[in-house]
């Protein structure tokens, strides 16, 4: 797992790019075949669909103040108009009583269109009837029934939309008609004004009941309010008294001076407490900002300083015990003793400095106190009469104000003026807002689009076969030592494959030498004699999941190979059970019951050779009848073969059974020094071959790569991507063909 998770960590970013189109390339007929659906799908529904027509009208809403109640108004019509208020007209637009006056005045509840119930409306009638029977309206006025039935059909069909960042709100109504939508949407405009107007009127009457009553309260408390100013005078001997005993200039002064004094003080204290904190807790490397224009102590605290950074870096080199170091303490020590004696000295000033601060303010406070004293006597009086003579100007002021204001709310109420203006009216539209053929035809080839790629990304997801050489190194973390392309080869009839004439894909490397196939061979050689290079003989093991992978055929034709390159080679059919090898190279199993303890004869007298390549194959050694078929091949018996033989061979190659159904290839491992892994490309499920190899740890550790068999070359440019080795492929081809010719 570490190895998959380094090679996925260097993975470039451009990489999942190519993969993506790598798989949209692969799923291009699905994506297409999905767009062509959706695009039929909107063609339909464009072609069935009812025509709808939108008819629009426009209102303004003026915030401008027009009157002159809007200053105190409660009402909504008094307010600037903003977003909420604007809302808030959307939302008469919408309302109920609109909407009924809307239906009584075009007498909607007598248009079949609008209350005769669709199916739908019906069958949801009656379950609401047996959910809820008494809220339905079986038992209510039938008119009141049929005008709230028209009035749900036309809030089906209406859209109030404020227009952001305008005063501007539009009015769409959506009819089969376009006569009839422009006629209900002018209704709504109409309706809406008139219920504006009403509002207005009602709230202009309202308003001047309110003033005229509330003009008479005030006059009454401008009369009382000014007879107490009057009456005072006169008790307390006021008539001639102007101005104070103290000038409200000598006041303000002595109230500025002692607010300067109570700063000074403040500000002396936290000097003092400052530097005595300093000096309490024997912060060196702290200053006071007085402190700094005293050169004893700037040029005290430098010298401190310095010693301070001379004796770490000494420490650090020398240790804190070296006699250099030892001095440097004892120096900052004497340099922090004097240091500290300064800061006593500046304390003390600062400290006399408080304590003067301390005492001006007082007698400032003091001071201000007795004035204070003598003049509220004189003042208390005068005081309470400026008080009485200001409440009785504000009464007087206001009355007047309430007067104008009445006498404006009595023209008004004769001329009522509304905020809102219709901007437009609707007009039948000449075009249907529904369906938008470009925009239904855009959304069904966009949803068509979006289902073939879901059903795209569905298939690639379920795809969980090995098909590129990435998704072995990622799946198992090996190699993968090359893909040997589908063989097209006659197929032989069956008497002849009974007569065990041997199948010409078998010698395939020999016949074929510049071949792709024969090349991904020398590459699996390559790589075991790299991993092998002190071996000899080098055993090597060729092994699938399932049956009919083409193991056999990689394993006869990789050691025709090696034998082919003057390497001395014996190939070995170990699978006892279905020895495909022996029967392809036209031999037979040997004839005749064979008991346990009978030792198979000597290697020389079963070996057959191949023609062409001096290659020595060792063919089922057992009998169909042979009890040891079923333990197939073991190590013991591998051994005893080869040390009946007086040969030596450079390699050994056993085709072994499936290690899927059966456990032989496990028996032989131990004698086996690595394993090449056959997968049928495109066809081998990457989860089992994950899970066997896993629980096969002994092969799983001796594998040498992975080798893909019956790759289809034309498909495998689709599932290759641009930095993937495969996909070059086509350049490599042309390289064989020149060679092979050559």
């Amino acid at each position: 797992m570490d190895r998959v998770e380094r090679i996925n960590a260097s993975v470039p970013a451009g990489y999942n790019i190519s993969r993506l189109i790598s798989a949209s390339r692969r799923q291009a007929r699905v994506i297409i075949a999905c767009c062509l659906a959706g695009g039929a799908v909107g063609t339909l529904i464009i072609k069935t669909a009812t025509p709808l027509y939108t008819a629009s009208a426009a209102i303004i809403i003026d915030n401008r103040p027009v009157h002159a109640l809007r200053d105190i108004s409660s009402g909504p019509d008094s307010l600037v108009l903003d977003n909420d208020p604007l809302e808030s007209q959307v939302e008469v637009l919408r309302s109920e009583q609109l909407g009924l006056a809307v239906v009584k005045q075009l007498k909607l509840s007598e248009d079949p269109a609008f209350v005769a119930p669709t199916v739908l409306d019906s069958v949801m009638a009656k379950l609401w009837a047996i959910i809820s029977p008494a809220q339905t309206l079986n038992g209510a006025d039938p008119d009141l029934r049929r005008q709230k039935t028209a009035l749900n059909a036309l809030n089906a069909n209406l859209r109030i939309i404020h227009i952001p960042h305008t005063l501007v709100l539009k009015v769409d109504y959506t009819s089969p008609s376009p006569v009839r939508a422009a006629e209900i949407t002018n209704a709504y405009t109409n309706a809406y004004m008139l219920d504006q107007v009403n509002s207005r009127i009602e709230a202009t009457r309202s308003a001047r009941s309110w003033l005229q009553q509330r003009t008479a309260e005030l006059r009454q408390l401008s009369v009382d309010a000014d007879l107490a100013a009057q009456k005072f005078m006169a008790d307390n001997n006021l008539l001639a008294t102007k101005g104070t005993r103290i000038s409200e200039q000598q006041f303000s002064e002595m109230t500025t001076q002692l607010v300067a004094a109570q700063a000074a003080t403040a500000q002396a204290q936290a000097r003092y407490l400052g530097i005595k904190n300093i000096i309490d807790t024997h912060q060196t490397e702290s200053a006071v900002t007085e402190s700094l224009a005293n050169q004893v102590i700037t040029d005290l605290r430098t010298k401190y300083l310095d010693a301070s950074k001379r004796m770490s870096d000494l420490e650090r080199h020398l240790g804190p015990t070296h006699i250099t170091v030892v001095n440097l303490k004892n120096t900052m020590d004497e340099l922090s003793t004097l240091l500290f004696q300064e800061l006593a000295r500046v304390a003390q000033s600062y400290r006399s400095d408080y304590e003067a601060a301390a005492v001006r303010e007082k007698a400032l406070a003091d001071n201000l106190r007795r004035q204070q004293s003598v003049a509220v006597g004189a003042n208390d009086a005068q005081a309470h009469l400026r008080q009485l003579e200001q409440k009785a100007e504000s009464y007087k002021t206001v009355y007047q104000s309430f007067m104008q204001r009445h006498a404006e709310a009595e023209q008004q109420e004769t001329f009522a003026m509304t905020d809102a203006h219709v901007m437009s009216v609707a007009t039948p539209p000449l075009a249907p807002s529904y369906p938008r053929k470009p925009l239904v035809l855009v959304i069904s080839l966009a949803l068509g689009a979006f289902a073939g790629v879901g059903a795209g990304m569905l298939r690639e997801s379920m795809d969980r076969v090995f098909r590129t050489a990435g998704q072995v190194r990622e799946e198992l973390g090996v190699d993968l030592l090359g893909m040997l392309p589908v063989l097209s080869h006659p197929s032989l009839p069956q008497h002849v494959l009974d007569n065990m004439v041997p199948i010409p894909i078998m010698r395939y490397a020999i016949d074929h030498p510049y071949s792709a196939f024969a090349e991904t061979l020398r590459s699996a050689k390559v790589a075991a004699d790299l991993a092998l290079k002190d071996r000899s003989p080098k055993i090597i093991g060729v092994v699938s999941l399932l049956p009919n992978e083409g193991k056999s055929t990689v394993a006869k034709n990789f050691a025709s190979l090696l034998a082919s390159q003057g390497a001395k080679t014996l190939l070995i059919d170990a699978d006892t059970r279905n020895p495909s090898l022996t029967r392809a190279i036209g031999c037979e199993r040997r004839q005749g019951s064979q008991s346990e303890s009978c030792a198979p004869p000597p290697l020389t007298e079963l070996l057959q050779y191949e023609p062409g390549s001096s290659l020595q194959i060792l063919p089922c050694i057992y009998a169909k009848d042979d009890p040891r078929v079923a333990d197939g091949l073991s190590s013991a018996t591998l051994h005893s073969l080869l040390q009946s033989s007086n040969q030596s061979f450079d390699y050994i190659v056993i085709d072994l059974p499936p290690i899927g159904p059966v456990v032989h290839a496990r028996g032989m491992a131990s004698a086996i020094d690595t394993f090449i892994l056959v997968v049928a490309w495109g066809a081998t499920s990457r989860g089992a071959i994950s899970d066997v190899l896993a629980k096969e740890r002994v092969i799983r550790d001796k594998l040498l790569g992975v080798v893909l068999n019956k790759v289809d070359m034309e498909k495998l440019k689709l599932y290759e991507h641009f930095d993937s080795e495969g996909y070059y492929h086509r350049h490599y081809e042309n390289y064989y063909k020149r060679a092979g010719r050559a």
